[in-house]
Order: structure tokens, then C-alpha cells, then sequence
């Protein structure tokens, strides 16, 4: 054998063995994404029930803020309404309660008149 002959096998069996190995790493990567596809499966099975019920209860969550802004519109109503209904009888009740002290203090006065 010439060495020319000798490089040529040299360079065959040195490609044949990464060959070799590329093909090992392939076959292990595919087995990976095997893998990786099989637990993707397992997790989209298990996360739609909880996705569902996820959704679900949002729902039921935005109905009662729905409702709850209702009653919360209602009660600032009605207290609009009480504090105007507070106004207006402290203001008609004003007037009466001070003549009626008036009157009361100028009855006392008369009264400590008439006694000194």
C-alpha cells in the first residue's frame, strides 16, 4: 500500500466513525423529542380540564362584579338620597327648634322678672 492509499483509508474509517456517531446523536435526539412530544400530550391533557374550569369560574367572577356594581350604583342612590332627606329635615326642624328656644328663654326671663 502506497501511503496515498493509506490516507484514503484513514479519512474512510475516520468519516465512517463520525458518521457513526452523528447517527447516534440523531437517534438520541429523536428519542428526545419523543419524548418531549409525549409529555406535551400528557400536559395538554391535564391543563384542559383546568383551563376549562378556569374559565368557568372567571366567568362566575365577572357576573358577580357585574352585580356587585349594581348594588354599589344602588347604594350610592340611596345615599344621595339620605343625605338630601338629611338636609332638608335639619333645615325645616332648624327653624322651629330655634323659636321654640326663643320662646323658652324669653319665658324664663319674663318668669325671673315676675319672682324678683
Amino acid at each position: 500500500m502506497s501511503t496515498g492509499d493509506l490516507v484514503a483509508v484513514v479519512v474512510t474509517i475516520t468519516a465512517i466513525f463520525g458518521m457513526a456517531i452523528l447517527l447516534i446523536v440523531l437517534n438520541r435526539l429523536i428519542v428526545v423529542l419523543r419524548d418531549l412530544r409525549a409529555a406535551a400530550d400528557r400536559l395538554t391533557k391535564e391543563a384542559w380540564p383546568v383551563v376549562n374550569d378556569l374559565r368557568s369560574t372567571v366567568d362566575l367572577a365577572d357576573r358577580e362584579l357585574e352585580r356587585l356594581s349594581d348594588v354599589i350604583g344602588s347604594a350610592e342612590i340611596v345615599s344621595k338620597n339620605l343625605f338630601s332627606v338629611g338636609r332638608k329635615i335639619s333645615k325645616s326642624a332648624a327653624l322651629p327648634f330655634i323659636k321654640a328656644k326663643s320662646l323658652l328663654a324669653g319665658f324664663r326671663s319674663a318668669l325671673s322678672r315676675l319672682t324678683n
